[in-house]
């Protein structure tokens, strides 16, 4: 495939990924019940910052600057593996120690996640991971990113696999549900690495137009975790479902896809089954939960 071939390829889906968000625009309504907590009290977090430096690393300035330099301190160092088996504890002082620097131990999206939130929780920055699903019961790939909330910009989505985040026109951070938003009008926003010249748009869409496509895809529905401090002892997700769409019927359909595509992972999958049959539905949450200021 040419250069060529391939952009016209990744236009192509991109065209039809932000056509699927273009048509569930409007959400599931929810209860309003949810509540998303977060921890800066855990006795964790002193060690993290003594054995890492991050509170050096951060440095001055607001909440998204600091965390952007925390994002460009860890992203590159952690190796992608997408079939991680998920073995160290999911916390920030166990996959430093296990992934950090160290390229034959690489972890997957949802652990980068978790560190890159620990990291910014203790250092005062309200930090979450938010789990991207895609429309498709037959994908078996999703993403994990962490959002941050900066008192003057909001919510931001940044990307600890990728090293980066979504921008717009004016080369502003957004967050996941304003990505989705804009994609789904075909809007002119790119993702962008840290250290890029976000000041044309254009380029940034010629660039990252398999990024961009990327995550469209994987924008459909959305799930924060409820409680965000050290450690996955609480692993509820709080969720955000475009209006007809059954999670619990999707989750299964698509654990009998991945059980028929990856049969040495069947026990495993089988168990995955059980306890999603086991669990009552996940209730729908207001968009309002995800674009609030934390309280």
């Amino acid at each position: 495939m040419t250069d060529q071939d391939n952009a016209l390829f990744q236009q192509n889906l991109f065209d039809i990924y932000t056509g699927i968000l273009f048509n569930n625009q409007s959400f599931a309504a929810g209860p309003g019940a949810g509540e998303i907590t977060y921890d800066f009290a855990c006795p964790e977090y002193r060690t993290l910052v003594e054995r890492y430096g991050i509170d050096r690393t951060a440095g001055e300035g607001t909440a998204f600057d600091r965390s952007v330099r925390l994002l460009h301190w860890m992203a590159p160092r952690l190796t992608h593996k997408g079939d991680y088996d998920n073995h160290v504890p999911v916390n920030a002082l166990d996959l430093l120690e296990y992934s950090l620097d160290n390229p034959a131990q690489g972890i997957n999206c949802v652990n980068k996640a978790k560190i890159l939130a620990e990291c910014c929780l203790a250092l005062g920055i309200y930090a979450r991971r938010a789990h991207l699903m895609p429309y498709s019961p037959y994908d078996g790939d999703n993403h994990v990113v962490t959002e941050v909330y900066d008192p003057e910009k909001g919510w931001v989505m940044l990307d600890p696999s990728m090293d980066g985040y979504f921008v717009d026109e004016a080369g502003q951070p957004l967050s996941v549900l304003a990505m989705r938003e804009k994609l789904a009008e075909q809007a002119n926003v790119s993702f962008a690495l840290c250290e890029e010249d976000k000041t044309d748009i254009r380029k940034l869409m010629d660039v990252h137009r398999e990024d961009n496509a990327y995550f469209a895809k994987n924008l459909f529905r959305i799930a924060v975790d409820r409680h965000n401090g050290f450690g996955d002892g609480d692993r509820e997700a709080l969720w955000l479902v475009p209006a007809g769409c059954d999670v619990t019927r999707t989750t299964l359909a698509n654990i009998d896809y991945r059980m028929r595509r990856y049969p040495a992972g069947e026990e495993a999958f089988r168990k995955w089954r059980e306890s999603v049959q086991a669990q009552p539905a996940p209730t729908p949450q207001n968009v309002e939960l995800f674009t609030a200021p934390p309280q």
